[in-house]
C-alpha cells in the first residue's frame, strides 16, 4: 500500500487529471476493461486539461480587449473634429476606427490629422500589437501543456499495459481533423455573411466585395473597398473581429493537428527509448552480478 501511494504521489499533475488512469490500479479486471482503449483516453484527455491551463488567460485578454476598446473608442471620440475621411456617426466612427486598429485591417478610410490624434492613434497601433502578442503567447501555452500531458499521460498507460502494447495503440490512433473542419466551414459561412452585406448595403460589384472580404479577413485592408454606411460599420466592427479571430483560429488548429502528429512520433520514440534502456540495464544486472557500472 505505502509503495502505491507513493508511485501516485511521483505523477505528475497532468497524468492526474485523468481519474481512471489511476484509479483500481491492483484490481485486474479493472486493468483488464481499460487497457484496450487506455491509450487513447489518455491522449484525449489532455485536451480539456489545457483548455483549463489558459481558461484564466483568456479571462485576462477578454478584459485587456474590452479596456483597449473602451479607452480607445473613448479617446477618438473626443478627437473627432481631427479625424478625416468618410464619417457617419461620431460614436460607430469612432468604434468602428478602434476595431479597424486594433486588427490592424487598418482601411484607411478614416484616419488622424494633427500631432495629438497621430501619436494617440500610434498609442493604440502599439496595443493593438500587443494584445496580438498575448494571443499568440496562449495559443503557444495552449499547445506546449497539450503535449507535455500527452507524454506523460502515454508514459503513465505504458506503466500499467505495457510499453509494447501501448505502442501498438498510440499506432492505432488516428490524428482529429474535426476542428480544422469546423473552423473551416464556420470561415466559409462568415466569409460568405460578409460579402451578402457588402452587396446589400455598401451596394458592392459582387466582385468588389468578394475583393474586400478576402483583404479584411486576411487583414491586409487596402482601403479602396471599405464599410462606408452608418449600418454596414455597425456589422463591419463585429465582423472584421469575430472573421480575424476565425482565420486566426484556423492557424491554431492547423498547427495543432500538426503537433499532434509529430506528438505521437515523439511519444512513441520515448517509450520505445524506454524499453531499450530497461533492457540494457538487466542485461547490465546479470553480467555484474547486480552492480551496474557507470
Amino acid at each position: 500500500m505505502a509503495s502505491n501511494a507513493a508511485k501516485r504521489a511521483k505523477l505528475p499533475m497532468a497524468a492526474a487529471g485523468c481519474q481512471n488512469l489511476t484509479d483500481d490500479e491492483n484490481d485486474p479486471k479493472e486493468t483488464t476493461i481499460q487497457s484496450c482503449k487506455a491509450t487513447s483516453v489518455a491522449a484525449n484527455c489532455a485536451v480539456p486539461s489545457a483548455i483549463r491551463t489558459v481558461l484564466p488567460d483568456l479571462k485576462k485578454l477578454g478584459m485587456y480587449y474590452g479596456i483597449y476598446l473602451c479607452l480607445g473608442t473613448l479617446s477618438l471620440l473626443m478627437l473627432k473634429k481631427h479625424i478625416r475621411g468618410h464619417k457617419t456617426n461620431d460614436f460607430i466612427d469612432s468604434l468602428y476606427m478602434c476595431v479597424v486598429t486594433m486588427t490592424t485591417v487598418g482601411y484607411g478610410d478614416l484616419y488622424p490629422h494633427g500631432i495629438v490624434p497621430e501619436l494617440v492613434c500610434s498609442v493604440l497601433i502599439a496595443a493593438g500589437m500587443l494584445l496580438f502578442g498575448i494571443v499568440v503567447k496562449i495559443a503557444a501555452k495552449y499547445l506546449v501543456f497539450k503535449q507535455q500531458a500527452v507524454l506523460l499521460n502515454a508514459l503513465h498507460v505504458a506503466r500499467k499495459i505495457g510499453p509494447m502494447e501501448a505502442i501498438k495503440e498510440i499506432e492505432t490512433l488516428n490524428v482529429d481533423y474535426t476542428k480544422c473542419i469546423i473552423s473551416l466551414v464556420v470561415m466559409g459561412v462568415h466569409f460568405v455573411i460578409g460579402v451578402f452585406v457588402l452587396c446589400t448595403v455598401e451596394k458592392m460589384e459582387s466582385d468588389d466585395a468578394l475583393y474586400c472580404a478576402i483583404s479584411t479577413m486576411t487583414t491586409v485592408g487596402f482601403g479602396d473597398e471599405s464599410f462606408s454606411s452608418e449600418f454596414g460599420r455597425g456589422f463591419g466592427m463585429i465582423w472584421i473581429f469575430t472573421g480575424t479571430s476565425c482565420v486566426g483560429q484556423l492557424f491554431l488548429y492547423a498547427v495543432e493537428v500538426y503537433t499532434d502528429i509529430e506528438a505521437k512520433k515523439f511519444v512513441k520514440w520515448v517509450i520505445a527509448s524506454n524499453v531499450i534502456d530497461r533492457n540494457e540495464i538487466e542485461d547490465a544486472d546479470e553480467l555484474e552480478k547486480d552492480r551496474v557500472r557507470g
